[in-house]
């Protein structure tokens, strides 16, 4: 009986049906909707496909907070900065020990006293005029502005200032492959090259120096390394699937760096920057010819 009951109403039964069905693709269609990207790291590779490697902008503040496995050239690195400078800026002296939460000052903060101090007068002079213009407006004089202790910072060509004066007499390309992305010196986009590889592949130091930093704290470089090869030159190896060596550890152009990894499903990928007194410079004008 039950059963004769049911298939009389079958009809009722398909219109049930046909509702469950729209409620479903309904509640598919509004989280489709409330969706939204995460990019996550790749597993074990540190590499984040949402972030191009660039050189970020100095923070408003001046200074950069310095976080747990950072060095005072990774720091420099990220802001595009002469790690000679920054460390003298700080007052940091060889091999330039730095701790977490230290502040590690990007600009030299008496300029920004001194601007700080000279906009207040102006904005305080613009309303004395607006008030009463027969009021004086106070001057501030250089006694007047409290500025940091004089800092002396190494000139870039000046041959007493290099510690590390020996010159790279050659360099080699860190793997052989063909350059999918150049180097570009608008704004803060890619300020190296993007050469593809084979998976596995070894990713191999440019020229003799030493390994200044090996990590992923740098956010759009993933596993990184960077060696400095004298006081001029620094090179950078990020997206790699594995690191090899260690701060600290002396290499000879040739030895290998890392597992060459890759960017998101771009892989696999070496991203290769070389800076010259800190600053990004085309590699395609320093490395040989392939």
């Amino acid at each position: 009986m039950v059963i004769n009951k049911f298939e009389s109403k079958g009809g009722i039964t398909r219109i049930t049906d046909w509702r469950i069905k729209w409620v479903i693709l309904l509640c598919f269609s509004l989280s489709g909707c409330a969706y939204q990207v995460i990019n996550f790291p790749d597993e074990n590779t540190g590499s984040y496909s949402a972030n191009d490697a660039s050189v970020s902008p100095v923070p408003r503040s001046g200074y950069h907070r310095v976080s747990r496995g950072e060095t005072l050239f990774s720091i420099a690195f990220r802001y595009g900065k002469d790690y000679r400078e920054v460390a003298a800026l700080n007052h940091i002296r060889p091999p330039y020990t730095i701790y977490p939460k230290q502040k590690i000052w990007l600009e030299v903060r008496g300029s920004v006293v001194a601007n700080g101090a000279s906009s207040q007068s102006s904005r305080s002079s613009s309303r004395s005029r607006v008030v009463a213009k027969t009021a004086p407006v106070p001057s501030v004089s250089p006694s007047d502005i409290t500025l940091q202790k004089k800092v002396n910072i190494p000139e870039k060509n000046s041959s007493s200032n290099i510690q590390n004066s020996e010159k790279v007499t050659s360099w080699q390309w860190p793997l052989v492959g063909k350059v999918v992305k150049g180097f570009s010196s608008n704004g803060v986009s890619s300020k190296g090259i993007d050469i593809k590889g084979q998976k596995g592949e070894l990713v191999k130091a440019v020229a003799d120096g030493t390994v200044v930093y090996a990590g992923s704290g740098l956010i759009g470089y993933g596993n990184l390394v960077i060696v400095k090869h004298n006081d001029v030159y620094l090179s950078a190896y990020a997206y790699n699937e594995r690191i090899l060596v260690k701060e600290q550890q002396h290499v000879k152009a040739g030895d290998a760096l890392a597992i060459i990894g890759g960017k998101g499903n771009d892989r696999p990928l070496l991203h290769f920057e070389i800076r010259r007194d800190g600053q990004p410079v085309d590699p395609l004008k320093i490395l040989p010819r392939q």
